[in-house]
């Protein structure tokens, strides 16, 4: 598919085109999101440029999730602030047509951005407004490991006996999808692409864990490693007594803390919470003496299905 009003003209040397990549070159449109984990059903389409000679200089994935689709951009590093805003533009737009024509009405940026951010701007130009926000919070790693250590050896003999932790590397993510989805946060598809063996940048298969009780999965905690810190993006307890959801969460933390080195690589641990619900995150991050970073947004266009006459 070729989209001929994509083309944006600046000057005769900045003339470019949106256009699906054949398949001989889908190898070369990947390599814009090789730092990214992205769906196999993901679309792709790239910004060509022709002069001074053909090369790619932006992409878009996009990817249906149920009743809404999400999609990324990237672009070549050193684009000018004119040329990168115009291609984005173009990109979004082709997006936007792709999703309309699939008959879905929502369409999600599938990145947490910050008000730092210039793509926050720019999504607000085309139409995007804030959907939810996230609270981040950050603990030193040595505080964390001593807090939680402390706290298993003061608790340990109230542990129910047939609770356990097992890494997530025994389990599929099938055993926890229902929860997860459940407390909104993460979707079924970014699950299962984090909990892949071959993810670069996905879950830490062995630190990662699932609470039993006995056969009856009750609680996970879900981590990725970026640089020197685990962050935390699942960590549901799903109890209703609240001292044993207190000691469900000590457990999942206690399974990170025996198996690393607290004078290791890992300097921080990194939560996440809505703005609103999880607040119970928001809370275990301040007790165990950690400092709040500034909020992540997620950014939503919505369109209006109007049926043919």
């Amino acid at each position: 598919m070729s989209f001929s009003d994509s083309t944006t003209t600046q000057s005769a040397t900045d003339q470019f085109t949106v256009r699906e990549p054949a398949l001989e070159e889908t190898r070369r449109v990947q390599h814009f999101f090789r730092k990214m984990i992205l769906p196999a059903q993901a679309r792709f389409l790239v910004a060509v440029k022709r002069r001074p000679f053909e090369r790619f200089i932006a992409s878009s994935a996009w990817w249906p999730e149920g009743t809404l689709a999400r999609f990324r951009l990237a672009s070549l590093p050193g684009l000018p602030d004119g040329t990168r805003n115009e291609v984005v533009k173009a990109l979004v737009r082709c997006v936007e047509d792709e999703v309309l024509s699939s008959k879905i009405s929502s369409l999600h940026y599938a990145e947490l951005l910050g008000d730092e951010s210039e793509m926050c701007e720019i999504l607000r130009q085309n139409g995007f407004k804030l959907w939810r926000s996230e609270r981040h919070f950050e603990v030193a790693g040595l505080d964390a490991w001593t807090r939680v250590v402390r706290m298993f050896d003061k608790y340990k003999s109230e542990f129910p006996t047939g609770w356990r932790t097992d890494p997530i590397r025994l389990h599929a993510p099938e055993v926890v999808l229902n929860m997860v989805r459940d407390y909104r946060l993460m979707v079924p598809t970014e699950l299962r692409n984090y909990w892949r063996t071959d993810s670069p940048v996905g879950f830490e298969l062995d630190l990662s864990s699932i609470l039993f009780d006995g056969t009856t999965s009750i609680g996970a905690l879900l981590t990725r490693r970026v640089q020197d810190a685990l962050c935390i993006d699942v960590r549901i307890v799903k109890l209703e007594n609240r001292r044993e959801r207190a000691l469900g969460n000590i457990a999942l933390l206690h399974h990170i803390a025996a198996r690393r080195d607290p004078y290791g690589p890992i300097k921080w641990l990194r939560f996440r919470a809505g703005e609103i619900e999880h607040r119970e995150t928001a809370n275990l991050a301040i007790r165990m003496g950690g400092r709040e970073l500034l909020p992540r947004h997620v950014f939503a266009k919505t369109f209006d299905l109007m049926p043919l006459p």
